[in-house]
């Protein structure tokens, strides 16, 4: 996903003739035709990703309950 901030508050632009806007500064996406035009944009600036594109699945651990015997 791509972030992309804005030092106006609700910027606004057009994509095929749709108004779309920054809420509170910042615009999130995975749009490919919107990053082109926001790109573009000298208004707004492209953020590194706070997540990566893709994370590593982590492996399942079956949890065991241990069964006690006593000798009584």
């Amino acid at each position: 996903m791509a972030k992309y901030t804005s030092r106006y508050v609700e910027l606004g632009f057009y994509v095929n003739g749709e108004l779309k806007r920054f809420v509170n500064g910042e615009y999130r996406t995975d749009n490919e035709v919107d990053i082109a035009v926001l790109d573009a944009l000298t208004d707004a600036v492209r953020e590194e990703s706070e997540q990566p594109a893709e994370e590593p699945k982590k492996p399942r651990t079956r949890k065991t309950t241990a069964t006690e015997t006593s000798d009584e």
